[in-house]
């Protein structure tokens, strides 16, 4: 069996035909993988363009610190969650006191308290709105007890 030089020629001109066109489509792929990866970029790019958008809108929309108050009220030591002090003003409104010094601390403490309130801040004691104090000046400490945590009846709380 003799292959005759037009099939060998037909052979090699086939063979020409497919390699350009796998050639060509691998080209094609490439092109396409490209353009996906530029199209991922652009989507990424857009969604960091969103996230900024939405955090600077939160910002926008978050609560301004309040400004500092000053009130009268007394410091009453409260037994739920554990215990902590509390602060009742004169007008019956409760808070959390945050960050008052320690000695006064003293439940039955009268006193007038400058601080800021923090109306979006959650704490476990569930009494009234935290306020940060700045400042305290005692009032009256005749009916109060001695620092630190108080051995109370129920009658007295």
């Amino acid at each position: 069996m003799s292959i005759s030089t037009r099939t060998i020629a037909s052979i090699v001109l086939l063979s020409a035909i497919l390699s350009a066109c796998n050639a060509e489509q691998a080209t094609q792929t490439e092109d396409t993988n490209k353009i996906d990866t530029q199209e991922q970029v652009k989507v990424s790019e857009l969604k960091i363009v969103n996230d900024m958008k939405e955090v600077n809108d939160m910002k926008e929309t978050a609560p301004k610190e309040s400004e500092e108050i000053t009130l009268k009220g007394q410091v009453l030591f409260q037994e739920m969650e554990g215990g902590f002090f509390g602060f009742i003003d004169e007008n019956g409104k409760k808070y959390t006191p945050m960050g008052m010094n320690k000695e006064y601390l003293r439940h039955g403490l009268v006193i007038e308290l400058t601080g800021t309130p923090l109306p979006n801040m959650m704490t476990i004691t569930q009494f009234g709105e935290v306020i940060k104090v700045s400042s305290v000046v005692i009032l009256d400490d005749s009916k109060a007890l001695k620092a630190g945590r108080p051995k109370l009846n129920p009658k007295e709380l």
